[in-house]
């Protein structure tokens, strides 16, 4: 287990100083939106989840053959991700089998931009009412759906959607371990912040509502003008 999270903070580390040295073009954001570096500290990382946690990557979601969904249907992808060119992500892991979060976070033109990608998002979750993923390893992964069910959640930010979506079994699959992704998209100002927790419906999965609030208050911290920091009494853990 050791090991594996030290591949996974060495993989974090490696994908940091590539996208510092990175030069990544895009259109220019509103005045009051976040530059990408601003955003990459606005993010969540490893100090913001209780002990236990460890940062993750698309790499190693891709070794395991599973984590947080992505849709393979074009018009349900923004569901867990952003077209946007200034972006932000970062991913999480508990353990090899989940629970598994990732955020994003990204720069919209404007603060009427931001609200209609958000009104967008709500009615992609009508069309997105079923999706399919990948999983297992490649060459031999299947095609797994998941059915969107409603989660009641508080708002966060200035506005926010939520949605779960409930992994259905493969064919020759047993146990009855139910799977879910729960998502929470929320805006802040010219910002959409999104939040997608993936894991087994049991106290192992902690409460995304918790997670995304964090994030929210992190993102506004940074829009602020103040930096966050990990509090100096408890390094590198949270309460969530």
């Amino acid at each position: 287990m050791g090991a594996m999270y030290s591949h996974l903070r060495i993989a974090v580390v490696a994908a940091v100083v590539l996208a510092a040295t990175a030069v990544v073009p895009g259109r220019p954001v509103a005045a009051g939106a976040l530059s990408e570096k601003e955003l990459r500290v606005a993010l969540l990382d490893a100090v913001d989840f209780p002990e236990g946690w460890a940062s993750d990557s698309a790499r190693s979601a891709r070794e395991r053959g599973f984590g947080v969904p992505e849709p393979t249907e074009r018009d349900c992808q923004e569901l867990f991700d952003s077209a946007e060119d200034t972006k932000a992500s970062a991913g999480f892991a508990k353990t090899r089998s989940g629970p598994f979060v990732t955020t994003v976070v990204a720069s919209h033109e404007d603060e009427e931009s931001a609200r209609g990608a958000l009104d967008g998002l709500r009615e992609a979750t009508s069309a997105c009412a079923t999706i399919h993923t990948r999983e297992g390893s490649p060459g031999g992964d299947s095609s797994i759906t998941y059915q969107a069910a409603a989660l009641d959640v508080d708002e966060v930010g200035e506005d926010s959607t939520a949605i779960r979506f409930n992994r259905q079994a493969a064919e020759g699959e047993g146990g009855d371990a139910k799977v879910v992704a729960d998502l929470v998209v929320a805006r802040v100002g010219p910002h959409l912040v999104r939040v997608a927790q993936a894991g087994r419906d049991d106290s192992g999965t902690g409460d995304v509502a918790d997670i995304a609030d964090r994030a929210v208050r992190k993102l506004e911290q940074v829009c602020d003008g103040r930096s966050p920091a990990p509090r100096q009494d408890q390094p590198g853990t949270t309460d969530l």
